[in-house]
């Protein structure tokens, strides 16, 4: 389940990125025709934004938008089969992360650095902050093991 803008993007058995959300952005047709039928409006200032001010259509805080029921909470749920997938680790990471990487580029640098603490997520915010990220930026890495064997420290 996903609302708004931080996403989760899987590295499979193959090494593929797979992502597991996709954002809920202002310009994309669906939102665009629910917060206009809300009474809202979408505006363009750099980024498309909810009345100006928001780049993302839904959201679970942001309250005086979802006052206006411009902004909602509800989230896209999508289902995976995880048996054939066999996935080695998971990213979830607010938008600062994505900003700065795209999500094949995450998961190879993920990859690289699973044996560090962290399965490499503090490396990973460290080098979209070098990579002049102005936003938030979190990261957690979940790292998979396969059936039978012992779970992962």
């Amino acid at each position: 389940a996903n609302v708004g803008d931080s996403r989760a993007v899987l590295c499979d058995k193959d090494g593929n990125a797979v992502p597991l959300s996709h954002d809920h952005k202002p310009y994309q047709l669906k939102e665009r025709k629910r917060i206009k039928k809300a009474g809202g409006f979408i505006s363009f200032s750099g980024s498309w934004r909810v009345q100006g001010v928001l780049t993302m259509s839904r959201s679970l805080g942001d309250y005086p938008l979802k006052k206006l029921n411009v902004l909602i909470p509800d989230p896209d749920v999508l289902t995976f089969d995880l048996d054939k997938l066999q996935p080695q680790f998971m990213i979830l990471a607010s938008d600062g992360l994505w900003d700065a990487f795209s999500i094949e580029e995450a998961v190879h640098f993920i990859k690289e650095h699973l044996d560090e603490p962290h399965f490499g997520a503090k490396s990973i915010v460290l080098q979209a902050f070098s990579r002049g990220c102005p936003d938030n930026i979190t990261v957690m890495v979940v790292k998979f093991t396969k059936r039978g064997s012992k779970a992962a420290g």
